[in-house]
Parts: C-alpha cells; structure tokens; sequence
C-alpha cells in the first residue's frame, strides 16, 4: 500500500492533486458553457423581441 506524503511537490504535483484539479476545471468549463447558452438564447430572444417590433415599421417606411 503506498502511503500519501506531506511533502509539498507530492501534494502539488501527485496524480491525486492533478485528476483532482482536472475534474474542478472540467466542472468550471461546464458550467461556463451554460452560462454561455443561456446568454446566447437571452440575447436571440431579444433580438427576436425587436426584430418583431420593428417589422411594422419597416412596412410602413416602404409604402411611403
């Protein structure tokens, strides 16, 4: 059985420190890309929102 170290370069640098860091970043890049697609259908729904409001007015500004 191989027993963990408290030597600092076993603690920052071991394979139980690097898969641990891997899976805090993965978690951090997923929750990024959400945050992203949910930003990205606010802003679609907005433009949506004004490109309906418009749609009047562009109707009207072509039959003067």
């Amino acid at each position: 059985m191989r027993l963990a170290t408290l030597h600092l370069e076993t603690a920052r640098y071991g394979d139980a420190y690097r898969a641990a860091r891997l899976a805090l970043l993965r978690q951090q890049v997923v929750r990024h890309i959400k945050r992203t697609d949910v930003s990205a259908q606010k802003v679609e729904q907005a433009l949506a929102t004004l490109a309906e409001a418009n749609a009047p007015m562009d109707r009207l500004a072509r039959h003067q």
